[in-house]
């Protein structure tokens, strides 16, 4: 019976580590909030210019390799196609997975609000990952 009492606290304590241990904050990339954002409206704003090379300077080098300026232009003429014209965005939300910082924001455009999922490094700088969603966008996407 006192083994039982023993196994008890324990496995109550191992219980509540493993709990508090999913509930910490998210680590954010090496860039402020404000960075990030302004990073992202860099962004947003280089693809209603049709500019290429404002898009991708805060890319990675695996990003870059993997964003070309064909698969910009695509991406460029099915978001106006969809969404219209980027007109502002709205603050993000911050989360992690495997190793990224993974803000999403959304962002308001002519037509519909679009959702801009942006990864970075924890404690990174340049842009690993980049993802648009919408209502629109679902509809018209292979």
């Amino acid at each position: 019976m006192s083994k039982l009492v023993k196994r008890i606290p324990l496995s109550f304590l191992i219980l509540i580590l493993l709990v508090t241990s999913g509930c910490s904050a998210p680590k954010p990339a090496g860039l402020t909030d404000q960075q990030v954002a302004s990073t992202t409206e860099n962004i947003l704003k280089a693809i209603d210019a049709n500019d290429y090379q404002g898009f991708i300077q805060d890319f990675s080098q695996k990003l870059i390799s993997a964003f070309t300026q064909a698969k910009f232009d695509s991406m460029r003429t099915m978001l106006q196609k969809t969404s219209g014209n980027y007109a502002s965005l709205g603050s993000p939300s911050l989360s992690d997975n495997q190793g990224y910082a993974v803000y999403r924001f959304p962002a308001k455009y002519a037509s519909e609000t679009v959702y801009i999922t942006i990864t970075f490094l924890v404690g990174g700088q340049k842009v690993e990952g980049l993802f648009f969603d919408s209502t629109n966008l679902r509809k018209v996407s292979p």
